[in-house]
């Protein structure tokens, strides 16, 4: 089975995506707490003509129970709706306590919550508020990211493409600015420009030929005016280059902090897929043949055969692969934590369990076809044979005629003569 999730890394040379939380030492202790491989129950209740209401209802409810277990994850991603997070006026805590005493002794976490919830509503009074101030401080922080890295290109793109005349007052504003700031780099900034204009001069006279001479003459004069000197220098960087050894250094650590945070990943992954195939297998292997029926080739190919399908059936559901990706985003956030582990695993093997029911039928009539029998005949046969005893030839003590011969039905044995006689009569 494949838990792999496809956004977080796409290939260990990637630096995309890379994070800088290492694995913790939860990654190990998940999978390493059982030593005998966990089985799903996947056996459907049988159900006969002494069956209750109370049976069916039950049998209805785990079903629901199962079902309902994927979309409470998704629920729980997806986190509360907007209704039920309407401020409202908090209860004070004697008050709760009067009620419910041993309310916060019993779930601790309950009373943290309290104060906690105090907080929030504090800074935050409305669920909406602390959204809005999220997604400014995310904006904040690729603004700053941008700046830090020297190219304010998507910050003017951004601010022409929301209004034309805000990115008009920034472009008035700039120069000015800069030298309210920073006069140096307002004298850098306008001596590359007048040494652009200088070699845009000079080009444009060469191209002229001769009538281009008092051109370039006019470019000399401007040169030796803004620069004192008749050498010309060309435009610079204000700022320092970073020598090639430095470059390589950086690069080689941003790779390094990547492939520590791709390790943990595939560490986790890889044990959580370990875990979770020992179950599928396990389950399988208990399920595919409950009558012994098969030999150990067909039964291994079978487990085999049932193992792909369900495979196959998980790798297609778009909707669940999803489900497992803002579960993994999550696990990745939280540095791979023992909680995020089990969500994933809970919401897989949930997953499967809906899928196992069918696939273990449909591989199971598939394998019992070379032997002549069908899969509902051994799953029924057990309870056949409750309800109707198994019947020898001759049952001992009670002799039964021939299903063929001399006399067909009791009527035609001779009257005097017993069972037993007519047995013995050649």
């Amino acid at each position: 089975m494949n838990l792999q999730f496809s956004k977080l890394f796409a290939t260990p040379d990637s630096p995309a995506g890379a994070g800088e939380k290492e694995e913790s030492q939860e990654t190990f202790e998940l999978l390493n707490a059982e030593e005998e491989p966990e089985v799903l129950d996947i056996t459907p209740k049988k159900t006969g003509e002494e069956d209750t209401e109370e049976d069916e209802k039950g049998e209805k409810e785990d079903k629901e129970e199962e079902i309902d277990e994927l979309k409470e994850i998704e629920e729980e991603l997806e986190g509360p709706k907007e209704e039920d997070l309407e401020l409202m006026t908090p209860v004070r805590r004697r008050e709760i306590l009067a009620k419910y005493p041993k309310l916060f002794k019993d779930f601790p976490y309950l009373e943290k919550a309290y104060y906690r919830e105090q907080q929030f509503t504090e800074v935050f009074p409305t669920i909406n508020d602390a959204r809005v101030s999220a997604d400014k401080a995310s904006m904040f922080d690729t603004v700053e990211q941008q700046i830090m890295s020297g190219d304010i290109t998507s910050v003017l793109q951004a601010a022409k493409s929301e209004d034309q005349e805000v990115f008009n007052r920034i472009a008035d504003n700039y120069l000015p600015t800069l030298r309210k700031v920073d006069q140096g780099a307002y004298y850098h900034v306008l001596g590359n420009v007048i040494k652009d204009t200088i070699i845009t001069m000079v080009r444009e006279s060469r191209a002229l030929g001769e009538q281009g001479a008092p051109l370039q003459a006019a470019a000399n004069i401007l040169n030796q005016f803004v620069f004192g000197s008749q050498n010309f220098s060309p435009p610079v960087n204000l700022s320092r280059q970073q020598p090639p050894e430095e470059q390589q250094r950086q690069q080689q650590i941003q790779r390094e902090d990547y492939q520590r945070a791709y390790d943990a990943f595939e560490s986790t992954r890889e044990q959580l897929q370990t875990k979770a195939d020992n179950v599928l297998m396990a389950t399988i292997d208990g399920n595919i043949d409950p009558r012994g029926t098969m030999t150990d080739y067909v039964k291994q190919h079978a487990v085999k055969e049932a193992y792909d399908k369900l495979d196959d059936l998980l790798s297609k559901d778009r909707q669940f692969r999803g489900l497992l990706d803002r579960l993994w985003e999550k696990a990745h956030q939280s540095g791979y934590s023992k909680e995020s582990q089990d969500k994933i695993k809970s919401a897989y093997l949930s997953k499967a369990k809906t899928l196992l029911p069918s696939v273990i039928k449909k591989v199971r009539n598939d394998a019992l076809k070379g032997l002549g029998r069908r899969a509902d005949s051994v799953e029924n046969q057990e309870e056949e044979e409750q309800e109707t005893p198994r019947k020898s030839p001759i049952t001992p003590g009670r002799p039964q005629a021939p299903s063929s011969g001399k006399y067909k039905k009791a009527s035609d044995i001779p009257r005097g003569m017993s069972t037993l006689d007519v047995l013995m009569k050649d």
